[in-house]
C-alpha cells in the first residue's frame, strides 16, 4: 500500500510525493474551477460510496433525495463504525472523509439520492449516491461488491447473464438522476460499481446520455462481446474512462474489446484491486505501459474458459459452487473464514453429492482458482506461473476432495476481505496452505 504522506510535516512538498488517492485529496486543494474533474476524483468518489449510512441518515434533509446534503452531515462520529467497519482500510477510509470535508476541492459539495439495495432471493446487491460538486455538475457513484455471498453470487452471474438485478438498478438510477440533477454529468465506480456505471450510461436515453461527460470504471468487471458489439456501447465508447491495477483479476473479466489504462499499484497479485494501493503521482495516477505477466495469464485463461463452454453451463457451475458455500448458512465470507472447521466440511458434504457432470465442471473451475493464487507470485515470471497452474491442475483432478478443501478456504479468506481489511501476510498464508494442502503429481501425469 503506498505510504500515507503527513501534510503537516515541515520542509517537505507533500503535494509532489507519490501517495494514493488519500494523499491526492489531501493535498490536491485547487478547485473543479481552476482542474477539471479527473480520473482520481472519480475514485475518490466511488470509494465514498462504499461508506455505508445507518438507517436514522433518512432524517438528514436532502441526503435521501435529490437536493442533497452538505458533505460535512457526514462526519458524525456516532455512524464511524458502522460507515467504515469492514472496508479494505477503515482508518484510511475515515482519513478520505476528513480530507474532503476540509479541501476547498470537495467541501463545497452535497451528497444526495443515497439508495441501498440487498435482496437474496433476486440475488442482487446494489447501492449508489450522487455528488452535487460546487461547479455545478454531478457525479453518480455506485458502490462495488461487498463481503456478502450475494454480492458475490451476482457478480460471478455476469458470466452468463446480462442483466443483473443491480445492472438494472444502476440504469433506473442514473437515469433518475440525471432527470432531477441539471448540467454536466459524470459517473462511475470501483470493482463491480464500474461495471454498473458503464452499464447504466450505455443504457441511458440518449437526451439524457448527452450530458454524461465521462463514465469512469475503476478495475471493474467488463461485458460480454455481443453487449460490445451494440450500438449502445459504441455510442458511449469514446466517453469510457477504464483503470486496472497492473496485477489486475476483476478488471480482465469479459476485458476483450475494451480500452483501458494501466495504473502502478503496490501490494501482491489480486490485493491490487484495492485503490488504497494505487499509486497517485500529484493529480494523476502513476501509469505504466502493460499489465504483469500474471494479469496477462489470467485474461488468456479466463478467455480460454469462456470460449470453452457455453452461458448455460456457465450458470450451471456458478449456481454450483455458491450451492456449495452456502450449505454453511453465511451470509458473509467472513463468516466462512473464521468458522471453516465448520464449514468446510459442509462444503465437502454437500460437493459430494454432486452429479459427476457438475463435479467434473466444478473442477476446472477450482483448478483455475489455484492457478489464479499462484500467478506472479515468484518474480512474477509467466513460465513459472504456467508451471504453478499446471501442477495445480493436476493435482485437482487426482484429488479433487483435497482441492475443494484447499481452493475453498483460500477462496473464503481471500473474498472475506474483498473490501474487508486483508493483510499481505493473510493472502500470501492462504497461497502457502494451497501449497501445503494440495498433494504434489509426479511430471508427466
Amino acid at each position: 500500500m503506498a505510504d500515507r504522506i503527513d501534510i503537516r510535516a515541515s520542509g517537505q512538498d507533500a503535494s509532489a510525493t507519490p501517495g494514493n488517492f488519500v494523499t491526492y485529496a489531501q493535498t490536491q486543494l485547487d478547485t473543479f474551477g481552476e482542474r477539471p474533474f479527473c480520473a482520481v476524483d472519480s475514485l475518490v468518489l466511488s470509494w465514498i460510496s462504499y461508506f455505508r449510512l445507518p438507517e436514522e441518515a433518512e432524517a438528514v434533509p436532502g441526503l435521501i433525495g435529490w437536493e442533497g446534503a452538505p458533505a460535512t452531515e457526514l462526519l458524525r462520529a456516532e455512524w464511524f463504525a458502522g460507515m467504515f467497519g469492514d472496508s479494505w482500510d477503515p482508518q484510511g477510509s475515515r482519513d478520505l472523509l476528513f480530507a474532503i470535508c476540509a479541501s476547498p476541492r470537495f467541501r463545497g459539495m452535497r451528497v444526495a439520492g443515497y439508495r441501498t439495495s440487498f435482496n437474496e432471493k433476486t440475488e442482487e446487491q446494489f447501492a449508489a449516491m450522487t455528488f452535487r460538486l460546487p461547479d455545478g455538475s454531478s457525479y453518480i457513484a455506485f458502490r462495488g461488491t461487498d463481503s456478502t455471498l450475494v454480492g458475490w453470487k451476482e457478480d460471478f452471474n455476469m458470466a452468463f447473464q446480462c442483466p443483473v438485478p443491480s445492472q438494472e438498478s444502476a440504469a433506473a438510477y442514473l437515469e433518475e438522476a440525471a432527470r432531477a440533477c441539471p448540467g454536466p454529468l459524470f459517473c462511475g465506480g470501483h470493482s463491480k460499481g464500474g461495471n454498473l456505471a458503464v452499464y447504466a450510461a450505455i443504457m441511458c436515453p440518449h437526451v439524457l446520455q448527452d450530458r454524461i461527460v465521462r463514465a469512469f470504471s475503476h478495475d471493474g468487471p467488463g461485458f460480454n462481446e455481443s453487449f460490445l458489439r451494440g450500438k449502445g456501447y459504441a455510442r458511449m465508447r469514446d466517453r469510457i474512462d477504464k483503470t486496472l491495477p497492473r496485477s489486475s483479476v476483476f478488471g480482465m473479466i469479459f476485458e476483450d474489446q475494451e480500452d483501458y489504462s494501466i495504473v502502478e499499484a503496490n501490494g501482491f497479485s489480486v490485493l491490487q484491486h484495492n485503490p488504497f494501493s494505487w499509486v497517485v503521482d500529484g493529480t494523476d495516477f502513476r501509469r505504466i505501459e502493460e499489465l504483469s505477466a500474471g494479469a496477462r495469464y489470467l485474461d488468456r485463461t479466463l478467455a480460454d474458459w469462456m470460449a470453452r463452454i457455453t452461458p448455460e453451463e456457465r450458470g450451471r457451475v456458478i449456481d454450483a459452487v455458491f450451492d456449495i458455500l452456502n450449505a454453511t448458512d453465511a451470509t458473509y465470507f467472513a463468516e466462512i473464514r473464521d468458522g471453516w472447521r465448520d464449514s468446510v466440511p459442509k462444503m465437502l458434504e454437500r460437493a459430494g453429492e454432486l452429479d459427476q457432470e457438475e463435479r467434473d465442471l466444478i473442477k476446472h473451475v477450482l483448478a483455475a482458482l489455484v492457478r489464479v493464487s499462484t500467478v506472479g507470485k515468484v518474480s512474477d515470471a509467466a513460465g513459472q506461473a504456467r508451471e504453478a497452474a499446471s501442477s495445480a491442475a493436476r493435482a485437482a483432478n487426482d484429488k479433487m476432495t483435497a482441492a475443494i478443501e484447499a481452493a475453498a478456504r483460500a477462496f473464503a479468506e481471500t473474498a472475506a476481505h474483498l473490501p474487508g481489511g486483508a493483510a499481505f501476510e493473510e493472502a500470501t498464508s492462504a497461497v502457502q496452505r494451497i501449497h501445503m494442502t494440495t498433494p504434489a503429481t509426479p511430471a508427466g501425469k
